[in-house]
């Protein structure tokens, strides 16, 4: 069973000028040089890629390049195989020394696990199964005629979770072998990055499965599954809080905003033009009145918070 990061996400507070010299510092010569791509995306200016589908967001719409800059990256699954796990805890560790960061998405995987994506489902709907997620979320799919990685025929796959909340739950069989993922996002990713990657590499696969457990255990009355036993191998949980009603709000508007909006304003913004993202954004908060006070009071806080 092997383990590894699946995917990173990053906020870092600087210039675009410096985030472009921190790649090529520490990622070009794996992933290549921050090629810009001529366009921007996801209320960025600017887009820039590098080898694998990795990227660099820059130039934040509204924000005065001069007060607050900052840039985003993404590294994909492929890119985070193509970085040594100690070049990557270097890189973290380094980055919040210097400057201001913020991880906002980070997915753990484990490869060559020894159950199923049917093992889970049915551990599922026999009610096995300890977590704080609605059962309604559960996707499982069955592509009889698709091929795998390996050139074998037949996929499953099982989604606990929405692709949008703070965690998710993937069992899949895509690549020949069984993965097992745990995909996090906003503060849950923050907290989590920095309680495991910044340890030794060879502790990062013991301190995810303690946070895994956190989001779901498969059991029958308080005893693990035979199966999920051998996977957890006696870790206990994190039991790592860090969600509000504030969060749990700012998440339900999220999920309703890919869900039910996203598709057609992204019909009206090919259509009309980019102009239409900044629109929306001088519109929006002219009538959004007194109802989402409580939620952006999470941002002043998160802001004095950094200035600290």
């Amino acid at each position: 069973m092997d383990f590894q990061v699946h995917w990173l996400s990053l906020t870092i507070w600087c210039t675009t000028g410096y985030g472009l010299k921190l790649w090529d510092d520490w990622f070009e010569p794996q992933l290549g040089h921050m090629i810009p791509t001529g366009h921007g995306g996801r209320g960025f200016k600017t887009l820039y890629k590098a080898l694998v589908e990795a990227k660099m967001y820059a130039d934040p719409i509204g924000h005065d390049p001069r007060e607050n800059a900052y840039v985003h990256i993404d590294l994909t699954g492929s890119a985070c195989d193509a970085i040594q796990p100690n070049q990557l805890r270097d890189f973290l560790i380094h980055i919040k020394e210097e400057k201001k960061c913020r991880v906002t998405r980070l997915d753990l995987a484990w490869d060559r696990v020894a159950f199923t994506p049917l093992d889970a489902k049915q551990a599922v709907d026999k009610n096995q199964i300890r977590s704080g997620i609605n059962r309604k979320s559960l996707t499982y799919t069955v592509e009889p005629y698709a091929l795998k990685d390996d050139g074998s025929t037949g996929t499953t796959s099982l989604r606990l979770g929405s692709l949008y909340s703070e965690r998710m739950l993937r069992v899949y069989d895509k690549r020949g072998f069984v993965r097992i993922e745990l995909q996090t996002r906003a503060k849950r990713a923050e907290k989590v990055a920095w309680n495991i990657l910044v340890q030794p590499v060879q502790e990062w696969s013991e301190i995810a499965k303690s946070h895994m457990r956190d989001f779901v255990d498969f059991e029958e009355e308080g005893v693990l599954l035979p199966w999920w036993d051998e996977f957890i191998k006696s870790i206990a949980r994190a039991r790592m809080k860090v969600t509000d009603a504030r969060e749990k709000e700012l998440e339900r508007l999220t999920n309703w905003l890919m869900d039910q909006v996203a598709p057609s304003y992204s019909a009206v913004v090919d259509v009309v033009g980019e102009g239409m993202m900044v629109a929306m954004l001088v519109h929006g908060r002219k009538r959004r009145g007194k109802r989402f006070r409580s939620i952006l009071e999470m941002k002043r806080r998160q802001g004095a918070k950094n200035e600290k």
